[in-house]
């Protein structure tokens, strides 16, 4: 189903023509299946880029509804009152809408972004505008959506994402960028929340999904703790505001730099013993410790080395079906100490936690940045603790460091 806009009618068309995806504008040809059906005795071309959303062909129609605006008095509530420094984003978010121009909130993690972003989703609606809030990854949707039905009791919020359809009006939607493939020129205020995460950066053809998304005047706001060169030319350095403190006031906390080669412990089948030093230090204190590592495959043997001494020890990764299941047991103090991948590196919260990267060397600057940033994000618990154990101080690892130092002396520019 696409939805588009001029009035409340139903179009049918078939979804691939020439080489050219109706539903997710792919116009790469090696990304076109063609084969020969024996049913209508024709050629039938499918699209490859986006079968996840179901099969746009040249032979099955798409159908495309036509949808209209609606003007809708929203309010909603805060439980805390925002800063003078958030204040200031917020209301340059609502001067974006007025001049439909586009902005990027270049932001610390834990800034409180998304409560930055309310005045301008209310101004929208009671000017008719339809609003996205979007993001590449499925946690962070999700997180979004309760914030946002928390904050906007009385408004009807779509909700969309693999496997999941809860639809009002397609007038606010919460919903992975992927899921904009169903919607041509329809929305007139477009959030993109963590627009710095995979899979976005990787595929050019969803920024062009986004674009396309929106109307013509849209107002498309990129918020992200590592902006690109090519969010800085979408926007213009003259739509830039930048927030280099979190809502709590408190300077960022610094990682500390640690040598040890983790990987050559791990295939001796041996328990590396700064890492040990560090997590009986984590747990003396009644603390968390999130433990991330680059891939997958190191996370069993890991696992079966520091069992033996912690007890409460789980992993996680993408594909873990008891994932949010593992997540809960750490914030209901079930689990001390969780290994995981990157997928835990954003949307997640813990009281009391300190985080230890291992191989940090493998971690790229805006995986490190984010991963830091699971840390003091609750106002009981402003600073935490960050240990990075490597076999070399990368790129990565440097430039980090000094752009959370940049933050917290206020001078964090592009």
């Amino acid at each position: 189903m696409i939805i588009t806009h001029d009035g409340p009618k139903v179009i049918f068309e078939v979804g691939v023509v020439d080489h050219t995806c109706l539903r997710c504008g792919n116009k790469d040809k090696s990304l076109f299946y063609e084969y020969a059906s024996t049913f209508d005795n024709k050629k039938i071309c499918y699209c490859m880029s986006c079968i996840i959303m179901g099969r746009s062909d040249s032979s099955n129609p798409i159908r495309g509804i036509n949808s209209e605006r609606e003007k809708m008095m929203l309010n909603y509530h805060l439980d805390f009152d925002l800063n003078d420094i958030q204040e200031n984003a917020s209301d340059k978010i609502v001067d974006a809408i007025d001049h439909k121009h586009h902005l990027l909130l270049y932001a610390v993690t834990g800034a409180g972004k998304t409560e930055i972003t309310f005045k301008g989703i209310q101004y929208a609606r009671q000017k008719g505008l339809n609003v996205a809030f979007v993001s590449p990854r499925i946690d962070v949707v999700k997180e979004v959506y309760l914030r946002l039905r928390d904050a906007f009791k009385d408004a009807q919020i779509d909700l969309l994402y693999s496997g999941v359809k809860n639809v009002y009006s397609h007038m606010f939607t919460v919903c992975t960028v992927h899921q904009l493939m169903n919607y041509i020129e329809h929305y007139d205020f477009i959030i993109i929340d963590e627009v710095d995460a995979f899979p976005l950066p990787d595929e050019p053809l969803l920024m062009s999904v986004i674009l396309r998304a929106a109307s013509k005047n849209a107002s498309i706001i990129l918020m992200t703790a590592t902006p690109t060169r090519d969010m800085i030319e979408l926007v213009g350095k003259e739509n830039i505001v930048t927030i280099s403190r979190r809502y709590h006031g408190h300077d960022l906390t610094i990682p500390k730099n640690i040598y040890q080669d983790i990987e050559k412990y791990i295939k001796k089948k041996r328990a590396p013993h700064k890492l040990i030093s560090l997590l009986d230090g984590i747990t003396a204190r009644d603390r968390k410790a999130l433990v991330f590592v680059p891939e997958i495959k190191m996370l069993e043997p890991l696992k079966s080395i520091l069992q033996k001494r912690y007890s409460r020890l789980e992993s996680v990764y993408s594909g873990d079906p008891e994932r949010m299941e593992k997540v809960q047991l750490m914030r209901d103090n079930q689990v001390d100490i969780l290994l995981t991948t990157t997928i835990l590196e954003r949307g997640v919260t813990f009281l009391n936690l300190d985080v230890i990267v291992l191989s940090a060397e493998r971690f790229d600057f805006a995986q490190l940045i984010q991963i830091c940033g699971r840390v003091g994000r609750k106002i009981g618990d402003p600073i935490g603790n960050i240990w990075f154990l490597s076999s070399e101080k990368t790129y990565g690892i440097k430039e980090t460091i000094r752009r959370i130092k940049a933050f917290n002396k206020g001078q964090a520019k592009l």
